[in-house]
């Protein structure tokens, strides 16, 4: 199984622990539709966030997930030579609860920072808590 698709199933996996808040002062929520490159990952020990910057294959193209109006899942992966692959699923989003449907898992998760810039999860698999970074494309 390619490495994307097994950190983001695996970030999501389980359901994720935190809150959601928009950088903007109104109680509009940020919306999560639109691209997110994979910009850092990471594990939380004790209350220590170690992120790495995330390694893309590609030299010239980023992986990324798309968020699509519809509940529509793009998760867009770029093998070393370039070429793409694209596994499709599902998305939802109630208050800071996300509902993801990828690759025949379903994950339950919560949303630490989503503003217009920045979409950071966290959740727990096997005992791992795994922090996941995307800045929007």
């Amino acid at each position: 199984m390619k490495k994307i698709l097994f950190l983001f199933v695996s970030t999501l996996a389980l359901g994720l622990t935190s809150c959601s808040k928009d950088d903007d002062s109104d109680s509009t929520p940020a919306s999560i539709e639109g691209k997110w490159d994979y910009f850092q990952e990471g594990v939380l020990v004790g209350n220590q966030e170690l992120l790495e910057a995330y390694s893309h294959d590609c030299t010239t193209k980023k992986d990324y997930t798309e968020f699509v109006a519809g509940g529509v899942l793009k998760d867009v992966y770029y093998y070393d030579n370039c070429a793409e692959e694209i596994d499709l699923g599902t998305w939802s989003r109630n208050g800071n609860t996300l509902t993801v449907n990828l690759g025949g898992e379903t994950a339950n998760a919560e949303i630490l920072v989503l503003d217009s810039q920045t979409l950071k999860v966290k959740s727990t698999f096997e005992g791992v808590t795994y922090i996941q970074v995307f800045k929007r494309k």
